[in-house]
């Protein structure tokens, strides 16, 4: 719990015991007084959410019971003491629950700054709008490293784009500062695409990408309109995912639909991300905003969880300004097989997915989709480098924020590693990669198949550092590869 929130309960038991023993009313009425005055700052500086109503509705109780008139007073306030402790108890244990988290502070040198935008591709016609026509509309939130500033911390979900069960997490603040004057020493930084899982959302990886702008990456993550949990326009619209389950839950389908499925969104992923690249290349040209001069575009990389992450190497191969791609934890199937040399590529993943059986021992499709997804992945490793991370002890969730959700796994989806080290493994060895390959360094944790990490084990499939491509300063593009047929997903991102 926050500080506030451990006031306010403790105001509120104070008051309460008072109350029972009935000895000290003057003292009863400072602290339900004292309690209603740190609600009110809880509200105003921590922000309300839905854990704390219980104590909300104690502190009422507890108002009415000390400054009702007349009658027998001091009963009223030994009747009204236990439902305020037992509200504010359950107060204390949904807090506990799903507690308002905190992110992983960013090590890098550069504060940590974030922008949103929007942008329409007049290009592009939406085919899951509900009406005919529609234009394609994506909202892109954008890291990256700042000035020093006083502006404020940006909430970690904005009100808009949640539900009820996760509507208090728009009022978690991360570790970035919303609309922050962009860095100026070592720009151009490198631009860096993040794609979110199937049905998620771009904050999912907010731990890791505030880590890459605070070591001077702009990181642009995508809500990939229609798939993404929920999108809020500028205009005041909110529009939900439609995004088919079956991808989630390939039992219920046959290969053949999943695949179909799949290659259709990976599609328009891909063009989503280019799209988005074009965009900033506009303004990084565009002077007289903060953003000329800052992004180095045609020194790209994608990154991305589970689908995204398909989406991510995908765009690698279509696009020759990114250079580079890390999947978390996802299956490729058709964007591994458009990849091809000098695109180098970070395969993360849990010690399980070695293409093996899906938990479900009858999940047939799943299965065999997963055993020949791992044997491609293996083929271009041997073909074109590359790297696999493997995590012992990791989920799914876990190369995500969900982690952080709750302590209890049930909740949050984490596996047997606590949430910090396995996002410090990520954050390590994912930054690491992006160094290497956009920045022409030599980071250690390549040298060697564990590091500094017992759980991790790092295969390489050496690439000679002349087929890294060199960096790209023309104008020009390649036209979009065509993918594969093959493609589906693992596990439904978390309903928070």
């Amino acid at each position: 719990m926050r500080t506030l929130e451990i006031i306010l309960v403790s105001l509120i038991a104070g008051a309460a015991i008072c109350q029972l023993i009935g000895r000290w009313p003057r003292t009863a009425r400072l602290l339900v007084a004292f309690a209603l005055l740190a609600a009110i700052a809880h509200a105003t500086i921590e922000g309300a959410h839905w854990q704390m109503i219980p104590a909300y509705a104690a502190i009422g109780i507890l108002c009415i019971a000390v400054w009702k008139p007349g009658g027998d007073q001091m009963r009223l306030q030994r009747i009204a003491a236990w439902p305020a402790m037992l509200l504010a108890s359950m107060s204390v244990l949904l807090s506990l629950l799903l507690p308002m988290f905190h992110l992983p502070e960013p090590t890098g040198p550069y504060p940590v700054g974030t922008s949103f935008l929007y942008f329409k591709d007049p290009a592009r016609t939406e085919d899951a709008a509900p009406a005919n026509g529609s234009t394609r509309e994506l909202s892109v939130q954008i890291w990256y490293p700042a000035q020093p500033s006083l502006h404020r911390f940006a909430r970690y979900r904005e009100p808009r784009e949640t539900n009820a069960l996760s509507s208090y997490q728009s009022a978690i603040l991360t570790n970035s500062r919303q609309d922050a004057p962009i860095a100026i020493a070592g720009a151009p930084f490198p631009v860096i695409i993040f794609n979110h899982a199937w049905q998620g959302r771009r904050t999912n990886d907010t731990f890791l990408i505030e880590e890459l702008a605070s070591h001077g990456y702009i990181v642009a993550g995508i809500d990939h309109t229609y798939n993404a949990s929920q999108v809020a326009f500028p205009d005041g619209r909110v529009v939900h995912g439609v995004a088919s389950n079956e991808i989630n839950a390939p039992e219920t389908s046959t290969a053949e639909r999943v695949r179909a499925i799949w290659d259709k969104e990976l599609v328009k992923w891909v063009a989503d991300q280019r799209f988005v690249l074009d965009r900033l290349e506009q303004m990084n040209r565009s002077a007289g905003t903060p953003w000329f001069g800052r992004l180095d575009t045609n020194n790209a990389g994608a990154l991305g969880h589970s689908f995204g992450g398909a989406a991510a190497t995908a765009v690698c191969a279509a696009d020759p300004r990114v250079r580079a791609s890390v999947n978390m934890d996802g299956w490729f199937f058709g964007a591994i097989r458009a990849r091809g040399p000098n695109q180098p590529l970070l395969v993360i993943t849990t010690a399980t997915d070695q293409g093996g059986e899906t938990p479900d021992t009858n999940a047939k499709v799943g299965a065999a989709l997963d055993a020949a997804d791992f044997a491609d992945v293996k083929t271009s490793l041997r073909n074109f480098g590359g790297y696999l991370l493997s995590v012992k002890g990791a989920e799914h969730e876990d190369f995500t924020d969900q982690p952080l959700v709750s302590p209890l796994r049930m909740l949050s989806h984490r596996g047997a590693l606590p949430a910090r080290r396995i996002h410090e493994i990520t954050r390590t060895y994912v930054l690491a990669f992006f160094n290497k390959t956009l920045r022409r360094e030599d980071p250690a944790v390549f040298h060697s198949r564990s590091g500094p990490f017992t759980e991790a084990s790092l295969e390489t499939w050496q690439v000679n550092d002349s087929e890294i491509p060199p960096l790209i300063r023309s104008e020009g593009r390649r036209e979009s590869i065509p993918l594969a047929s093959i493609s589906p997903l693992i596990l439904s991102p978390a309903a928070y």
